[in-house]
């Protein structure tokens, strides 16, 4: 089984940023890189087929139109999911349950300006939810 982390692609690889670890709780950690909502929306498709564990989502900022056009085929392939997810915003206002009202919430909403402690932290929490599961 992998965990699946969806990171915004326009600073998905920032210079002196910490690197991913390849494994998370024994479980191996793939990661996709989107740059709109129309490509998290083929990566949550993509997850649906693939069924990782857990599937961890970096939203990024997008303006009203784009959630206008996008917003209904985001909530559906969030409700398709078929494993639980982890969403990190930068800020509450670009939240997906703020312009989204998906069926299945996430398990956690990690806000902060610091994406390496985001991410560590949402890694974190997806590790001790296996880790619960398989004990």
């Amino acid at each position: 089984m992998t965990i699946l982390l969806i990171r915004h692609a326009p600073d998905a690889v920032v210079p002196g940023t910490s690197p991913l670890p390849a494994k998370v709780a024994g479980h191996a950690l793939s990661c996709q890189d989107c740059d709109s909502l129309p490509a998290l929306v083929r990566c949550l498709q993509h997850a649906h087929r693939s069924q990782p564990a857990w599937v961890l989502i970096e939203v990024a900022a997008a303006n009203e139109q784009q959630w206008s056009a996008h917003g209904p085929a985001l909530c559906a392939a969030l409700d398709a999911l078929p494993v639980p997810y982890i969403e990190i915003a930068r800020r509450d206002a670009d939240a997906l349950d703020t312009h989204l009202h998906p069926q299945h919430a996430p398990v956690a909403l990690i806000c902060g300006s610091v994406r390496d402690d985001a991410c560590r932290l949402s890694l974190a929490i997806a590790a001790r939810r296996l880790q619960a599961q398989e004990g």
